[in-house]
């Protein structure tokens, strides 16, 4: 039996679950999110209601989800 395979945004869910800012570089990385991980932060924002916060620094964004 063949494991399901974990959507992006679980992906996603799991890495910023320890609330320390994350760069969009790490977050782009293939064994993390993977390229394209925008549209994953969109979704769990829309849809599944996570306040993931993003900060600008010069021409780089980082990403956290606040721990409550």
């Amino acid at each position: 039996m063949q494991k399901r395979k974990k959507t992006k945004v679980e992906l996603l869910i799991e890495v910023l679950a320890d609330g320390e800012w994350h760069w969009g570089d790490e977050l782009a990385q293939p064994d993390k999110v993977g390229w394209r991980f925008g549209d994953a932060v969109d979704k769990a924002r829309d849809k599944k209601g996570f306040p993931i916060v993003r900060e600008r620094v010069g021409l780089k964004h980082k990403y956290r989800l606040p721990k409550f």
